[in-house]
Protein backbone atom coordinates (compact mmCIF):
# COMPACT_ATOMS: atom_id res chain seq x y z
CA UNK A 1 0.00 0.00 0.00
CA UNK A 2 1.50 3.67 -0.99
CA UNK A 3 2.43 5.44 2.39
CA UNK A 4 0.82 8.31 1.28
CA UNK A 5 -2.59 6.62 1.59
CA UNK A 6 -1.33 4.81 4.86
CA UNK A 7 -1.04 8.36 6.18
CA UNK A 8 -4.28 9.53 4.64
CA UNK A 9 -6.28 6.49 6.00
CA UNK A 10 -4.44 6.96 10.45
CA UNK A 11 -4.74 10.91 10.04
CA UNK A 12 -8.03 10.65 9.11
CA UNK A 13 -9.26 7.79 11.80
CA UNK A 14 -7.59 10.05 14.09
CA UNK A 15 -9.89 12.84 13.23
CA UNK A 16 -13.03 10.47 13.37
CA UNK A 17 -12.35 8.91 16.33
CA UNK A 18 -12.42 12.73 17.80
CA UNK A 19 -15.44 13.13 16.48
CA UNK A 20 -16.93 10.36 17.86
CA UNK A 21 -15.03 11.30 20.96
CA UNK A 22 -17.04 14.93 20.73
CA UNK A 23 -20.50 13.16 20.04
CA UNK A 24 -20.54 10.07 21.88
CA UNK A 25 -18.15 10.51 25.16
CA UNK A 26 -16.56 7.49 24.25
CA UNK A 27 -12.52 7.14 24.13
CA UNK A 28 -11.95 3.93 22.73
CA UNK A 29 -11.65 4.68 18.82
CA UNK A 30 -9.28 7.54 20.30
CA UNK A 31 -7.08 5.19 21.95
CA UNK A 32 -7.12 2.95 18.49
CA UNK A 33 -6.31 5.60 16.21
CA UNK A 34 -3.35 7.28 18.85
CA UNK A 35 -1.87 3.27 19.52
CA UNK A 36 -1.71 3.38 15.53
CA UNK A 37 -0.10 6.85 15.35
CA UNK A 38 2.65 5.35 17.45
CA UNK A 39 3.18 2.26 15.19
CA UNK A 40 3.99 4.61 12.32
CA UNK A 41 6.06 6.75 14.72
CA UNK A 42 8.26 3.85 15.43
CA UNK A 43 9.17 3.43 11.63
CA UNK A 44 9.52 7.01 10.91
CA UNK A 45 12.17 6.63 13.58
CA UNK A 46 13.74 4.16 11.94
CA UNK A 47 13.59 6.31 8.41
CA UNK A 48 15.23 9.64 10.31
CA UNK A 49 17.68 7.44 11.52
CA UNK A 50 17.07 8.28 15.56
CA UNK A 51 15.99 4.53 16.07
CA UNK A 52 17.93 0.73 14.92
CA UNK A 53 16.26 -2.22 14.00
CA UNK A 54 15.53 -4.97 17.24
CA UNK A 55 18.91 -6.58 17.70
CA UNK A 56 19.38 -9.70 19.50
CA UNK A 57 20.06 -13.32 18.37
CA UNK A 58 17.19 -15.76 18.69
CA UNK A 59 19.24 -18.29 16.80
CA UNK A 60 16.75 -17.34 13.96
CA UNK A 61 17.65 -15.79 10.12
CA UNK A 62 15.19 -12.84 10.62
CA UNK A 63 15.62 -10.00 8.16
CA UNK A 64 14.33 -6.64 8.90
CA UNK A 65 14.10 -3.76 6.04
CA UNK A 66 11.26 -1.17 5.24
CA UNK A 67 9.85 -3.64 2.77
CA UNK A 68 8.75 -5.78 5.33
CA UNK A 69 8.04 -3.25 7.75
CA UNK A 70 5.64 -1.84 5.23
CA UNK A 71 3.64 -4.69 5.10
CA UNK A 72 3.13 -5.51 8.54
CA UNK A 73 2.36 -1.62 8.92
CA UNK A 74 -0.45 -1.98 6.04
CA UNK A 75 -1.24 -5.03 8.34
CA UNK A 76 -1.63 -3.09 11.45
CA UNK A 77 -3.11 0.04 9.63
CA UNK A 78 -5.59 -2.56 8.16
CA UNK A 79 -6.72 -3.96 11.43
CA UNK A 80 -6.86 -0.92 13.70
CA UNK A 81 -9.24 0.73 10.91
CA UNK A 82 -11.35 -2.11 10.89
CA UNK A 83 -11.45 -2.49 14.96
CA UNK A 84 -12.46 1.36 15.71
CA UNK A 85 -15.02 1.35 12.61
CA UNK A 86 -16.99 -1.93 13.97
CA UNK A 87 -16.43 -0.71 17.37
CA UNK A 88 -18.39 2.35 15.89
CA UNK A 89 -20.99 0.57 14.28
CA UNK A 90 -21.74 -1.88 16.85
CA UNK A 91 -21.30 0.70 20.01
CA UNK A 92 -25.15 1.41 21.57
CA UNK A 93 -25.58 4.50 24.23
CA UNK A 94 -25.54 2.67 27.33
CA UNK A 95 -28.25 1.95 29.52
CA UNK A 96 -29.06 1.77 33.00
CA UNK A 97 -29.11 -1.77 34.49
CA UNK A 98 -28.55 -0.36 37.89
CA UNK A 99 -30.02 2.45 39.66
CA UNK A 100 -27.53 2.93 42.22
CA UNK A 101 -25.73 6.42 42.81
CA UNK A 102 -22.54 7.95 44.79
CA UNK A 103 -24.68 7.76 48.31
CA UNK A 104 -24.51 3.94 47.45
CA UNK A 105 -21.09 4.03 46.27
CA UNK A 106 -19.68 5.89 49.39
CA UNK A 107 -21.91 3.71 51.46
CA UNK A 108 -20.57 0.37 50.81
CA UNK A 109 -17.31 1.54 50.01
CA UNK A 110 -16.48 2.65 53.31
CA UNK A 111 -18.36 -0.16 54.86
CA UNK A 112 -15.50 -2.19 53.61
CA UNK A 113 -12.75 0.20 54.62
CA UNK A 114 -11.75 -2.32 57.00
CA UNK A 115 -11.68 -5.48 55.16
CA UNK A 116 -9.50 -3.32 52.12
CA UNK A 117 -6.86 -2.31 54.41
CA UNK A 118 -6.63 -5.90 56.05
CA UNK A 119 -6.84 -7.40 52.62
CA UNK A 120 -3.84 -5.26 51.50
CA UNK A 121 -2.10 -5.97 54.70
CA UNK A 122 -2.87 -9.91 53.86
CA UNK A 123 -1.85 -9.79 50.42
CA UNK A 124 1.34 -8.06 51.16
CA UNK A 125 2.06 -10.60 53.44
CA UNK A 126 1.71 -14.03 51.32
CA UNK A 127 3.57 -12.06 48.53
CA UNK A 128 6.57 -11.69 51.30
CA UNK A 129 6.26 -14.98 52.65
CA UNK A 130 5.34 -17.57 50.83
CA UNK A 131 6.90 -16.05 47.25
CA UNK A 132 9.75 -19.08 47.87
CA UNK A 133 6.49 -22.21 48.01
CA UNK A 134 5.31 -21.23 45.00
CA UNK A 135 6.23 -19.96 41.09
CA UNK A 136 8.76 -16.75 41.34
CA UNK A 137 7.26 -15.61 37.95
CA UNK A 138 3.63 -16.22 39.63
CA UNK A 139 4.13 -13.86 42.85
CA UNK A 140 6.16 -11.28 40.77
CA UNK A 141 3.03 -11.49 38.92
CA UNK A 142 0.89 -11.09 41.90
CA UNK A 143 1.80 -7.95 43.01
CA UNK A 144 0.47 -6.17 40.78
CA UNK A 145 -2.67 -6.69 42.10
CA UNK A 146 -1.66 -3.63 44.43
CA UNK A 147 -3.51 -2.10 41.58
CA UNK A 148 -7.03 -2.73 43.07
CA UNK A 149 -5.35 -1.99 46.41
CA UNK A 150 -4.94 1.60 45.72
CA UNK A 151 -7.48 2.40 43.57
CA UNK A 152 -10.12 1.41 46.44
CA UNK A 153 -7.62 3.11 49.11
CA UNK A 154 -8.49 6.04 46.40
CA UNK A 155 -12.48 5.68 46.61
CA UNK A 156 -12.36 5.39 50.56
CA UNK A 157 -10.24 8.77 50.79
CA UNK A 158 -12.71 10.66 48.41
CA UNK A 159 -15.52 9.46 50.11
CA UNK A 160 -14.55 9.65 53.78
CA UNK A 161 -16.08 12.88 55.19
CA UNK A 162 -14.78 12.23 59.22
CA UNK A 163 -13.96 15.00 61.05
CA UNK A 164 -11.24 13.11 62.85
CA UNK A 165 -8.36 14.79 61.07
CA UNK A 166 -5.86 11.53 61.80
CA UNK A 167 -8.49 9.08 59.91
CA UNK A 168 -7.95 10.66 56.74
CA UNK A 169 -4.41 11.77 57.13
CA UNK A 170 -3.87 7.85 57.56
CA UNK A 171 -5.85 6.86 54.26
CA UNK A 172 -3.97 9.98 52.26
CA UNK A 173 -0.36 8.52 53.54
CA UNK A 174 -1.34 4.82 53.25
CA UNK A 175 -2.66 5.86 49.42
CA UNK A 176 0.77 7.84 48.57
CA UNK A 177 2.67 5.14 50.38
CA UNK A 178 1.20 2.31 47.98
CA UNK A 179 1.77 4.97 44.71
CA UNK A 180 5.35 5.02 45.61
CA UNK A 181 6.00 1.89 45.72
CA UNK A 182 4.43 0.23 42.78
CA UNK A 183 6.43 1.97 40.37
CA UNK A 184 8.79 -0.91 39.52
CA UNK A 185 10.90 -1.02 36.38
CA UNK A 186 10.77 -4.86 36.00
CA UNK A 187 6.55 -4.14 35.98
CA UNK A 188 5.76 -0.91 34.29
CA UNK A 189 1.81 -1.94 34.14
CA UNK A 190 1.94 -1.98 38.12
CA UNK A 191 1.94 1.71 37.87
CA UNK A 192 -0.08 2.73 34.91
CA UNK A 193 -2.88 -0.10 35.98
CA UNK A 194 -3.96 2.98 38.88
CA UNK A 195 -2.98 5.87 37.64
CA UNK A 196 -4.58 5.74 34.50
CA UNK A 197 -8.28 4.58 35.91
CA UNK A 198 -7.69 7.36 38.90
CA UNK A 199 -6.79 10.09 36.49
CA UNK A 200 -10.15 9.16 34.60
CA UNK A 201 -12.13 9.44 37.43
CA UNK A 202 -11.03 13.03 37.78
CA UNK A 203 -11.58 14.32 34.76
CA UNK A 204 -14.44 11.69 33.38
CA UNK A 205 -17.09 15.43 33.22
CA UNK A 206 -14.55 17.05 31.52
CA UNK A 207 -15.82 18.27 28.37
CA UNK A 208 -14.81 16.68 25.26
CA UNK A 209 -12.81 19.05 23.60
CA UNK A 210 -10.91 19.71 26.95
CA UNK A 211 -10.61 15.78 27.33
CA UNK A 212 -8.55 15.13 23.79
CA UNK A 213 -6.09 17.69 25.56
CA UNK A 214 -6.09 15.72 29.16
CA UNK A 215 -5.87 12.25 26.78
CA UNK A 216 -3.00 13.35 24.74
CA UNK A 217 -1.09 14.59 27.89
CA UNK A 218 -2.12 11.48 29.39
CA UNK A 219 0.04 9.46 26.70
CA UNK A 220 2.78 11.64 26.31
CA UNK A 221 3.30 11.12 30.33
CA UNK A 222 2.40 7.62 29.99
CA UNK A 223 5.46 7.27 27.31
CA UNK A 224 7.46 9.33 30.20
CA UNK A 225 6.81 6.43 32.83
CA UNK A 226 7.38 3.59 30.02
CA UNK A 227 10.46 5.22 29.40
CA UNK A 228 11.74 6.39 32.47
CA UNK A 229 11.46 2.68 34.30
CA UNK A 230 13.23 1.50 30.65
CA UNK A 231 16.01 3.13 31.48
CA UNK A 232 15.93 2.01 34.89
CA UNK A 233 16.20 -1.14 34.13
CA UNK A 234 19.49 -1.27 33.27
CA UNK A 235 20.60 1.91 35.33
CA UNK A 236 20.26 2.13 38.94
CA UNK A 237 18.31 5.27 40.29
CA UNK A 238 21.01 6.30 42.84
CA UNK A 239 24.16 5.92 39.58
CA UNK A 240 22.69 8.69 38.03
CA UNK A 241 21.41 12.01 38.33
CA UNK A 242 17.67 13.41 37.68
CA UNK A 243 18.92 15.45 34.89
CA UNK A 244 20.74 12.37 33.09
CA UNK A 245 17.46 10.12 33.77
CA UNK A 246 15.26 12.71 32.48
CA UNK A 247 17.94 13.15 29.11
CA UNK A 248 18.18 9.13 28.91
CA UNK A 249 14.33 8.70 28.96
CA UNK A 250 13.88 11.66 26.71
CA UNK A 251 16.28 9.75 23.93
CA UNK A 252 14.66 6.19 24.37
CA UNK A 253 11.14 8.21 23.35
CA UNK A 254 13.12 9.80 20.48
CA UNK A 255 14.08 6.25 19.13
CA UNK A 256 11.16 4.83 20.13
CA UNK A 257 12.43 2.08 21.98
CA UNK A 258 9.37 1.33 23.76
CA UNK A 259 7.25 1.06 20.77
CA UNK A 260 9.17 -0.75 18.55
CA UNK A 261 6.00 -3.17 17.53
CA UNK A 262 6.78 -3.61 13.78
CA UNK A 263 10.20 -4.65 14.99
CA UNK A 264 7.76 -7.47 16.95
CA UNK A 265 5.14 -7.98 14.16
CA UNK A 266 8.36 -8.67 11.75
CA UNK A 267 9.38 -11.66 13.16
CA UNK A 268 5.97 -12.98 13.58
CA UNK A 269 5.75 -12.12 10.03
CA UNK A 270 8.67 -14.37 8.54
CA UNK A 271 7.43 -17.26 11.37
CA UNK A 272 4.13 -17.87 9.89
CA UNK A 273 3.05 -19.75 8.27
CA UNK A 274 6.79 -20.70 6.41
CA UNK A 275 7.90 -22.60 9.97
CA UNK A 276 5.08 -22.93 11.75
CA UNK A 277 1.56 -23.50 10.70
CA UNK A 278 -1.47 -20.79 11.76
CA UNK A 279 -2.66 -21.44 15.40
CA UNK A 280 -6.21 -20.79 13.95
CA UNK A 281 -7.60 -19.55 17.59
CA UNK A 282 -5.33 -21.16 19.74
CA UNK A 283 -3.59 -18.10 21.08
CA UNK A 284 -7.43 -17.06 22.20
CA UNK A 285 -7.79 -20.30 23.82
CA UNK A 286 -4.49 -20.24 25.77
CA UNK A 287 -6.69 -17.76 27.78
CA UNK A 288 -8.01 -20.64 29.80
CA UNK A 289 -5.67 -23.13 29.40
CA UNK A 290 -2.49 -21.33 30.59
CA UNK A 291 -3.74 -21.30 33.81
CA UNK A 292 -3.67 -25.10 34.43
CA UNK A 293 -0.62 -26.43 35.67
CA UNK A 294 1.49 -28.47 33.39
CA UNK A 295 2.22 -30.90 36.79
CA UNK A 296 -1.47 -31.40 36.02
CA UNK A 297 -1.07 -31.87 32.36
CA UNK A 298 2.13 -32.68 31.00
CA UNK A 299 1.26 -32.59 27.75
CA UNK A 300 -0.45 -28.72 27.98
CA UNK A 301 0.91 -26.86 24.59
CA UNK A 302 3.64 -24.61 24.46
CA UNK A 303 2.91 -20.83 25.11
CA UNK A 304 4.18 -18.22 22.64
CA UNK A 305 5.83 -18.78 19.17
CA UNK A 306 9.33 -18.74 20.06
CA UNK A 307 8.89 -21.54 22.62
CA UNK A 308 6.65 -23.20 19.52
CA UNK A 309 9.79 -22.79 16.96
CA UNK A 310 11.99 -23.69 19.76
CA UNK A 311 10.79 -27.72 20.32
CA UNK A 312 10.29 -27.78 16.82
CA UNK A 313 13.74 -26.48 15.47
CA UNK A 314 16.09 -27.08 18.72
CA UNK A 315 17.14 -24.09 19.24
CA UNK A 316 18.13 -22.74 22.58
CA UNK A 317 15.56 -21.49 25.14
CA UNK A 318 14.54 -17.43 25.85
CA UNK A 319 12.36 -15.50 27.85
CA UNK A 320 13.45 -11.81 25.64
CA UNK A 321 10.48 -11.24 24.00
CA UNK A 322 9.15 -8.29 21.28
CA UNK A 323 5.98 -6.54 21.26
CA UNK A 324 4.01 -7.22 17.85
CA UNK A 325 0.88 -5.85 19.01
CA UNK A 326 -2.78 -7.70 19.43
CA UNK A 327 -2.58 -7.83 15.60
CA UNK A 328 0.32 -9.90 15.33
CA UNK A 329 -1.37 -12.43 17.36
CA UNK A 330 -4.05 -12.13 14.96
CA UNK A 331 -1.69 -12.88 12.44
CA UNK A 332 -0.35 -15.55 14.04
CA UNK A 333 -4.13 -17.20 14.23
CA UNK A 334 -5.68 -16.87 10.49
CA UNK A 335 -2.97 -14.71 8.55
CA UNK A 336 -4.25 -11.71 7.19
CA UNK A 337 -7.73 -13.40 7.16
CA UNK A 338 -6.95 -13.72 11.05
CA UNK A 339 -6.38 -9.95 11.28
CA UNK A 340 -9.69 -9.04 9.84
CA UNK A 341 -11.87 -11.35 11.38
CA UNK A 342 -11.00 -11.17 15.00
CA UNK A 343 -10.75 -7.67 14.70
CA UNK A 344 -14.40 -7.39 14.15
CA UNK A 345 -14.93 -10.09 16.89
CA UNK A 346 -12.89 -7.75 19.36
CA UNK A 347 -14.74 -4.66 18.29
CA UNK A 348 -18.39 -6.63 19.07
CA UNK A 349 -16.48 -7.06 22.37
CA UNK A 350 -14.87 -3.68 23.36
CA UNK A 351 -18.07 -1.99 22.75
CA UNK A 352 -20.49 -4.36 24.78
CA UNK A 353 -17.34 -4.27 27.51
CA UNK A 354 -17.80 0.07 26.96
CA UNK A 355 -21.75 -0.22 27.24
CA UNK A 356 -21.78 -2.80 30.57
CA UNK A 357 -18.85 -0.04 32.35
CA UNK A 358 -20.78 2.75 31.22
CA UNK A 359 -24.45 1.78 32.82
CA UNK A 360 -23.36 2.19 36.50
CA UNK A 361 -25.19 5.35 37.11
CA UNK A 362 -22.51 6.43 40.08
CA UNK A 363 -19.37 7.27 39.41
CA UNK A 364 -17.79 3.70 39.58
CA UNK A 365 -18.20 3.90 35.64
CA UNK A 366 -15.03 6.26 35.93
CA UNK A 367 -13.21 3.76 37.02
CA UNK A 368 -14.35 1.12 35.63
CA UNK A 369 -13.38 2.73 32.20
CA UNK A 370 -9.62 3.85 33.29
CA UNK A 371 -9.53 -0.03 33.61
CA UNK A 372 -10.30 -0.81 31.01
CA UNK A 373 -8.37 1.79 29.13
CA UNK A 374 -5.91 1.08 31.54
CA UNK A 375 -5.78 -2.77 30.25
CA UNK A 376 -5.55 -2.00 26.75
CA UNK A 377 -2.05 -0.91 26.77
CA UNK A 378 -0.36 -4.71 27.59
CA UNK A 379 -3.54 -6.02 25.45
CA UNK A 380 -3.15 -4.26 22.61
CA UNK A 381 1.50 -3.54 23.21
CA UNK A 382 2.20 -7.10 23.82
CA UNK A 383 1.51 -10.37 21.50
CA UNK A 384 1.56 -12.79 24.80
CA UNK A 385 -2.43 -12.91 24.78
CA UNK A 386 -2.76 -15.27 27.69
CA UNK A 387 -0.06 -13.48 29.96
CA UNK A 388 -1.46 -10.01 29.02
CA UNK A 389 -5.17 -11.04 30.68
CA UNK A 390 -3.56 -13.11 33.79
CA UNK A 391 -1.79 -9.54 34.28
CA UNK A 392 -4.78 -8.20 33.99
CA UNK A 393 -7.21 -10.38 36.44
CA UNK A 394 -4.09 -10.13 38.54
CA UNK A 395 -3.96 -6.41 38.84
CA UNK A 396 -8.01 -6.30 39.57
CA UNK A 397 -9.23 -9.28 41.12
CA UNK A 398 -10.02 -7.52 44.05
CA UNK A 399 -12.00 -4.93 41.58
CA UNK A 400 -13.86 -7.75 40.67
CA UNK A 401 -14.94 -8.51 43.80
CA UNK A 402 -15.62 -5.37 45.20
CA UNK A 403 -18.37 -4.80 41.93
CA UNK A 404 -19.75 -7.96 42.26
CA UNK A 405 -20.46 -7.14 46.49
CA UNK A 406 -21.58 -3.72 45.37
CA UNK A 407 -24.24 -4.65 42.68
CA UNK A 408 -25.83 -6.54 45.04
CA UNK A 409 -25.56 -4.37 48.21
CA UNK A 410 -27.37 -1.73 45.70
CA UNK A 411 -29.88 -4.38 44.51
CA UNK A 412 -30.50 -5.30 48.57
CA UNK A 413 -30.73 -1.49 49.38
CA UNK A 414 -32.84 -0.57 46.63
CA UNK A 415 -35.56 -3.08 47.68
CA UNK A 416 -35.29 -2.03 51.21
CA UNK A 417 -35.88 1.22 50.28
CA UNK A 418 -38.55 -0.22 48.03
CA UNK A 419 -40.82 -2.00 50.96
CA UNK A 420 -40.47 0.85 53.35
CA UNK A 421 -41.98 3.39 51.03
CA UNK A 422 -44.82 1.11 50.28
CA UNK A 423 -45.42 0.67 54.39
CA UNK A 424 -45.26 4.47 54.80
CA UNK A 425 -47.96 4.68 51.99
Amino acid sequence: MDRVLVYFIVITNFIVAIRFLHKKKCEVPFFLALFNIMVEYRLISLQLGYGHWVNFDYGISLKFNYEMAYAVSDLIALGTTIMMYCFMFFYRPPKRLLNDSDYYLGKYTLSKKSYIVVGLIIFSIFQLTLGKSISDNFVFLAKVGNNSFIILLFLITIFTKSKNRATKIFFYALFIAMAYISYSPRLRFQFLGWMIPIAYYLTRDVKSSRKVTFLLIGIVLTLIVFSSAGVLRNKKMDEMSFKELVSDSFQRMLIADDINFIDGFMMMYQIYPDYLDYDYGKEHLDVILRPIPRWLWKDKPLAGWFQNYSAKYGTSMTTIGFSPTIWGVFYAEMGVIGVIIFSIIWAWWLAKLYSYFRSFASSLWGILVGIMLAAMIPLFRSGDLAGDVLIIFLSYWAMILFVRGYKKFVVKELRKEFYLNKAAA
